[in-house]
């Protein structure tokens, strides 16, 4: 018999719980996980708004994760980081940004748009009021990013955390080339071909040590090998 599918949905709280908890309700629910940023916990409105959300679904499994504020890139990869836990456990994720503020609303869109998890927001019916009402659900569209080259791929895959020079990188995508050789050579001048459009679209960065070209992956860099894999195990 086929696993029932569970439905995890990740909630940047702010302040405004109803848009919140109205807009989960319109979907299948089984375990929510609260983001919020270090610090939160002294301020009084989003305790509250955390308190709504647990209050409405009791009984489900509810998690809080704090992430980073500032910093849209490293929020992004410890969003990636949370996701990737819950897809191989099987999990189907949605990111529901309704009452999430800006900053953590950028990372989830770049988080969505690199694994494919679907995200979504709340449309409000304006009532005159004070007393929020829900309209209807906004599901946000996803813009096609940059495909790589298989062996563009390659390349950020095997820096790992980095290496010192193009000749280390040559011998973990290839180690069957000997240094000093034509071949050797001829990859040395591919893969120097491949790691500058890499660094000028932004997924690595280089330093020069003295003859020697440091390399590694930039934030953007892990953040695309990250969602690759979230999505690889979704078709899975």
């Amino acid at each position: 018999m086929e696993k029932a599918r569970k439905f995890t949905h990740f909630v940047p709280v702010g302040f405004s719980p109803d848009k919140l908890i109205a807009s989960l309700r319109q979907f299948p629910v089984h375990k929510i996980i609260i983001l919020k940023h270090q610090g939160d916990d002294n301020s009084q409105k989003v305790l509250t708004a955390i308190n709504g959300i647990k209050d409405a679904f009791k009984g489900f499994e509810i998690e809080e994760r704090v992430v980073e504020r500032e910093n849209v890139l490293d929020s992004a990869l410890q969003m990636l980081d949370i996701i990737e836990e819950e897809v191989r456990n099987g999990n189907t994720v949605k990111i529901n940004i309704s009452g999430g503020l800006r900053n953590i609303g950028i990372s989830a869109y770049i988080v969505s748009l690199v694994s494919n998890v679907p995200i979504y927001s709340d449309i409000p019916e304006p009532t005159g009021n004070d007393k929020y009402q829900l309209k209807g659900i906004l599901d946000i569209p996803l813009f096609p990013i940059k495909e790589l080259a298989k062996e563009q791929i390659s390349i950020l895959e095997e820096l790992g955390d980095g290496v010192e020079s193009v000749d280390v990188l040559i011998s973990r995508l290839k180690p069957e080339l000997e240094k000093g050789t034509a071949d050797f050579g001829n990859e040395r001048s591919r893969l120097s071909h491949h790691i500058k459009k890499l660094k000028n679209w932004g997924f690595i960065e280089t330093e020069k040590s003295s003859k020697n070209l440091i390399i590694q992956k930039s934030k953007l860099g892990e953040i695309f090998l990250n969602g690759r894999e979230i999505k690889s195990l979704q078709k899975h």
